[in-house]
């Protein structure tokens, strides 16, 4: 690929941090599948600009959170089902499947024709050619899903309106046993984040949504969803990771401050979305 859009190079900056991760830092993420892709990523990817040794961490720590949610879902329910919402080059699947639970890759067009650049379509792993926001895929997902579902969104809902994030997690409900997880800066962090955007040239990708309170949130979604857990982003760091102090420092901070979370829900079964 000799030209990338905007959209594109951000897809790479997660694959990027967990590749550095597992060559770093490989007791927060090791990710196989990750580095075997390097020597076929293209040269302007590894000479992306504006990282630095907190923000691929960042990258790489929002995958380990997910792993660990993902291990505990899978557990509890071993023939569930895994919707990744937004999965592009995500490789929550082969990090995480246990042989019998049914996954799907949700996102545009686009996006999987160039995740099948590096990922084929697997028989547990199937793709979903969606908007997040067309509900058909829910529809999709029903007539082959089995057992309770989880639905992922990571590094996802940042760049959408609260009410449109609202929607979607209304729509959850038509499922009948939902869990969902996703990532959130507090309306803070949102003013960090975006000047981190700036740095890196993404200026397309502009950030928008926030949580100071995972409480707060639910209340205006409706009284089908319920928190299971909201918990400070860098808590579940492997404490023998040894991390330079300056992104130490950075992460401490951070998680002092709550600006960034994981944010667990329960969404019950509903045969109407309101407000």
């Amino acid at each position: 690929m000799s030209e990338l859009s905007v959209v594109s190079e951000t897809l790479y900056v997660p694959l990027f941090g967990r590749i550095y991760a597992s060559r770093n830092y490989p007791a927060i993420l090791f990710d196989e599948k990750a580095l075997d892709l390097w020597d076929q990523l293209p040269q302007r990817v590894k000479e992306m600009p504006g990282q630095n040794e907190y923000t691929l961490l960042a990258s790489a720590v929002r995958s380990a959170n997910i792993d660990h949610y993902l291990q505990l879902f899978l557990d509890q329910h071993p023939n569930g089902t895994i919707v990744n919402v937004g999965c592009g080059l995500e490789t929550l699947y082969s990090r995480n499947d246990n042989g019998t639970a049914l996954w799907f890759e949700l996102d545009l067009p686009d996006v999987l024709e160039l995740r099948r650049r590096y990922f084929p379509e697997e028989a547990r792993d199937r793709f979903l050619q969606y908007s997040m926001f067309d509900y058909s895929w829910i529809t999709a997902v029903q007539e082959m899903a089995f057992g309770p579902v989880m639905i992922i969104a990571a590094g996802l809902f940042y760049y959408f309106k609260e009410e449109q994030v609202i929607d979607f997690i209304r729509h959850l409900s038509d499922f009948k046993d939902a869990q969902l997880i996703f990532d959130a800066v507090s309306s803070s962090g949102i003013k960090y984040s975006r000047r981190l955007v700036r740095k890196m040239g993404k200026q397309e990708a502009i950030m928008f949504f926030s949580v100071d309170s995972a409480e707060d949130l639910v209340a205006k979604i409706s009284s089908d969803t319920f928190v299971v857990e909201e918990r400070k982003f860098y808590s579940l760091i492997n404490k023998n990771a040894k991390v330079r102090f300056p992104t130490r420092v950075k992460m401490a901070v951070s998680d002092a401050f709550n600006m960034v979370k994981l944010v667990r829900l329960k969404i019950e079964s509903s045969n109407s979305h309101t407000g």
